[in-house]
């Protein structure tokens, strides 16, 4: 995600985890309760993501980003920078078809458990969209079916500037 969290890239996995947390599959209503039945149940009552609202303000209400200020308004602006991309909905820029297709998952009858991603847009050149597919099975080690929605990478932040300088430090010999 390079030009956007820049020196935070490392915390990408970080914010993966919060995202496919809030939607997990359901793992019990006592003391496991969560997830995407969670996430129905604040549909229903709050409508988090509605038409018209973008992703990064939903996302900012379900305080997701972090505790670190930079990194967390960083990743807003990604987000807030996926109206700019397309998507592999017809007629629906990035963000909107996010929103399109967790209103429509939260709202069904048996609304899958949501798994978020990147994919690199450099693999296949010129592949800047936001793909989302419908039913999947991302995660080999459950048998449980999820909606997808995958975000296009930015180009990494560059190598450490450190490292490229000539190094001073003295190492041992063998």
């Amino acid at each position: 995600m390079g030009f956007f969290l820049k020196e935070h890239d490392i915390h990408v996995a970080g914010l993966l985890d919060q995202l496919n947390l809030r939607f997990a599959p359901p793992q019990g209503k006592d003391t496991h309760y969560g997830g995407i039945e969670e996430m129905v149940a604040l549909q229903k009552e709050f409508k988090i993501f509605k038409k018209g609202r973008s992703f990064k303000t939903s996302i900012a209400v379900l305080n997701i980003g972090g505790s670190n200020n930079e990194l967390k308004n960083r990743m807003h602006q990604y987000f807030d920078n996926l109206g700019n991309h397309e998507s592999n909905k017809p007629k629906q820029n990035g963000d909107v078809a996010i929103v399109n297709a967790l209103i429509k998952n939260l709202s069904a009858k048996t609304p899958l458990p949501v798994y978020f991603a990147f994919h690199d847009m450099r693999a296949e050149k010129g592949n800047t969209r936001v793909l989302i597919t419908d039913v999947s099975r991302p995660l080999p080690y459950f048998k449980n079916d999820y909606l997808t929605i995958s975000f296009p990478t930015m180009a990494p932040k560059a190598a450490n500037p450190v490292a490229k300088k000539k190094s001073t430090r003295s190492v041992p010999k063998a």
